[in-house]
């Protein structure tokens, strides 16, 4: 099947249980986190997201936006919560933003609200930026695979969106994700260390319940290296690159990174492909 296919699969899925699902006792006096009061009628409502009706129209919104939700059963009560909470307002404004939210959707309104669903689905914004940690083993490749088999890693990286640059979402805008980390490989006598750092773009792929992660990151690493008698110290080239399956839970994800990773020196080849596994935050 088509990755076309899929997300519109996925999505009509998704607006079903907005908007087919029948509600039950919800709210029609919502805060957002922003401070705004809405009146009107939740229309249905899923684990992410509600479908909110007023005077000026349905549209969708974001759980993790809320900060409260209350039921009403008469504009009367929605005046009451105004009052309770020192607010101004005007009765004939939060009468006709309930009695709207009381009316079925349009079909205009449907329209509207799937499409903005399917766009949400298929390109997330992504101006914002999220911190993760990660680690997980690495297998060796190359020349000194019997010397040092495999190793361990751990790294913590920042992404940052670059939607904003453009003003508009695009599919396939990457974001930018800086990188630093720490590598140990040890067999017996011989065992290679540092910290390495690293910057480049990563794509995020909308899939159910997650994104695909891919990311390309050229760098450097300070490296010591050591095999019996043998030591030394080294700056070098490193490559690093990712793909994996993130899982979302609102702010918080967890994945499963493919690791790849390239360290450059002139007279011995070395590169390594493991798994790393962690979480991220989104912290805006």
């Amino acid at each position: 099947m088509k990755r076309g296919t899929l997300f519109m699969l996925f999505s009509a899925a998704v607006f079903a249980a907005l908007l087919l699902v029948p509600f039950r006792g919800e709210s029609d006096t919502l805060i957002l986190k922003n401070g705004t009061l809405l009146v009107g009628k939740v229309k249905s409502s899923s684990d992410k997201s509600i479908v909110f009706k007023n005077y000026y129209g349905a549209f969708i919104v974001n759980r993790e936006d809320i900060e409260k939700l209350y039921v009403t059963k008469t504009y009367k009560e929605d005046i009451s919560l105004r009052k309770k909470m020192g607010m101004d307002f005007s009765v004939d404004d939060i009468k006709k933003n309930y009695e709207a939210g009381e009316k079925k959707l349009t079909e205009q309104e449907v329209s509207k609200l799937k499409t903005s669903l399917q766009k949400s689905a298929e390109s997330p914004l992504r101006c914002g930026g999220s911190f993760s940690i990660e680690g997980g083993w690495l297998y060796s490749i190359g020349d000194v695979n019997e010397v040092i088999p495999y190793g361990y890693g751990g790294f913590a990286a920042y992404e940052q969106g670059l939607d904003f640059i453009t003003g508009e979402k695009y599919r396939l805008m990457p974001g930018l994700r800086i990188e630093g980390g720490y590598l140990y490989y040890n067999s017996g006598n011989a065992f290679m260390k540092g910290p390495t750092v690293s910057l480049g773009p990563v794509w995020l792929f909308p899939v159910p319940g997650g994104n695909i992660r891919f990311s390309l990151q050229p760098g450097s690493s300070a490296l010591n290296v050591e095999n019996g008698d043998l030591s030394a110290s080294t700056f070098t080239f490193t490559f690093n690159s990712i793909l994996g399956y993130e899982y979302t839970f609102s702010s918080t994800s967890i994945f499963i990174n493919a690791r790849y990773l390239y360290v450059y020196d002139k007279d011995v080849f070395f590169s390594s492909a493991g798994i790393t596994a962690g979480f991220s935050y989104k912290l805006w």
